[in-house]
């Protein structure tokens, strides 16, 4: 099964307002809202149905955070551990690529 969420459709509960204002603000301010509201989206996950078996397998990881994060990995120049690492534990990832 492929998951692609719509990232266009807003949250009904913003899962980040736990945060405050004055960090949200630090957030809407960074590189990692532009990230997630002019690329995020735009991201060509389509061309990666083809490699999945819709009935076959178990589901896929929301394949626009996935595209994400490989692109923040090149981006960054990381290795994959502290890819992982990011994706993991930062906030800031967390918030660019809406998971």
């Amino acid at each position: 099964m492929i998951y692609v969420k719509d990232h266009k459709q807003y949250d009904m509960f913003s899962p980040f307002e736990h945060l405050g204002p004055k960090r949200l603000a630090l957030l809407e301010s960074s590189w990692a809202h532009l990230f997630r509201e002019e690329i995020l989206h735009r991201l060509p996950v389509k061309k990666l149905f083809h490699l999945f078996d819709d009935g076959k397998g178990r589901p896929t990881k929301e394949l626009h955070a996935m595209l994400g994060l490989v692109l923040l990995h090149q981006m960054e120049d990381l290795t994959d551990d502290q890819a992982i690492r990011q994706y993991a534990l930062n906030i800031e990832w967390h918030y660019a690529l809406n998971i």
